[in-house]
Formats: C-alpha cells, sequence, structure tokens
C-alpha cells in the first residue's frame, strides 16, 4: 500500500491512463493547431474556410495533453483532472448529441468525436477512486 492509501497497482493504472490521454492529447492536438480543416474533414466535419474555433480548439487539447503528462509523473497529485474529464466530458457530449440530434444528415465524424469524449470520460470515471475521496481531500489537506 503506498502512503496515499492507494494500491500500487492502482497507481500504476492511473498512470498509464494519464499517459495514453497525454500521448493521444499532444498527436491530436498538435495536428488541429497546424491544420485544423484536415483534422476535422478526416473526421467528417466540414469547418469551412476559416478554422479559428477548431485551431482553439487544437491549443486547449494540446493544454489537455500536458495536465495528462502532469498525471503521468504525479498521478496522486492529479486525480482531480479525471474528475474534470467525467463533469467537462460529459457536458460536451450532451452538448455534441443535442447539435446532431437536430442536424438533418449528422456527419459520421461527428458521433465519432462523441464516441472518443464519451470512452475518454468513462475511463476517467472509472479509474477515479471514487470510495477513497475523503482520503483524496486529505492528501491534498483540503479535508475538515
Amino acid at each position: 500500500m503506498s502512503t496515499t492509501g492507494l494500491s500500487e497497482s492502482r497507481v500504476r493504472l492511473i498512470r498509464l491512463v494519464f499517459f495514453f490521454f497525454a500521448a493521444s492529447s499532444f498527436v491530436l492536438g498538435a495536428w488541429m493547431m497546424a491544420d485544423p480543416a484536415s483534422a476535422w474533414r478526416v473526421m467528417g466535419v466540414d469547418v469551412g474556410a476559416d478554422p479559428f474555433v477548431q485551431a482553439l480548439y487544437g491549443g486547449a487539447i494540446m493544454g489537455e495533453g500536458a495536465m495528462f503528462a502532469l498525471g503521468a509523473v504525479w498521478p496522486v497529485r492529479y486525480l482531480v483532472f479525471l474528475q474534470y474529464l467525467v463533469i467537462y466530458k460529459t457536458l460536451a457530449c450532451i452538448a455534441g448529441i443535442m447539435v446532431l440530434l437536430r442536424m438533418e444528415s449528422a456527419p459520421i465524424g461527428g458521433w465519432l468525436v462523441i464516441g472518443g469524449w464519451a470512452f475518454a470520460g468513462l475511463v476517467s470515471a472509472v479509474v477515479f477512486p471514487w470510495g477513497q475521496w475523503r482520503s483524496v481531500e486529505s492528501w491534498y489537506g483540503a479535508a475538515e
């Protein structure tokens, strides 16, 4: 048992998830920053002639990648980032699904994006130590 109360195998799993998310975020985010139109076009989404928002989103994905990389190094310190992902990805999926359902012909790539977001949110929910949340708070010095 580690000093945090998490088993070493649980910490390794969390570290592996953070590493996987970091690597995929850096690849996808860099592509979306460098050539956002082609990145989205491969997913079946036409962003038009001015993919400004899509490039910003690429930068946000790179920022997430940096946070994931920090989590790969210090998994317990960055546990709360997994909670962020559960909330963020859930809301993003709801928003995206609402738009796709209103479209006459929703692009398959849009559904693939939703699937990717849902996957990340579900994996984050599974690996976060929900049953030990009070302990997590104390590791941060936030418990009462």
